[in-house]
């Protein structure tokens, strides 16, 4: 049995033409997912101050909303921290 293909010896470089729409478009991929995490603390924050004020029915339950906000804000910095290293 012989083998025919083998991995390159050295690491190949792409040129800039093809790295540069990809660099772009997960630059607007991870700005878009920060903006969408301060948006959902935002959002999650309302609802937990909504709650707490108003003697109504409870919309969702607390422990589900910390768990929201506990993972946007992780997502968030994540987000944040790819972009810094991207740049």
């Amino acid at each position: 049995m012989t083998v025919f293909a083998q991995p390159p010896t050295s690491p190949i470089e792409w040129p800039d033409e093809v790295w540069q729409p990809i660099m772009t478009g997960l630059s607007w991929l991870l700005w878009f997912a920060i903006v969408t995490c301060i948006a959902a603390l935002f959002v999650c924050g309302a609802v937990f101050v909504n709650q707490r004020k108003s003697t109504g029915t409870q919309m969702v339950e607390d422990a589900t909303l910390a768990r929201i906000l506990i993972c946007a804000a992780i997502i968030g910095s994540a987000s944040g921290i790819a972009q810094a290293v991207l740049a």
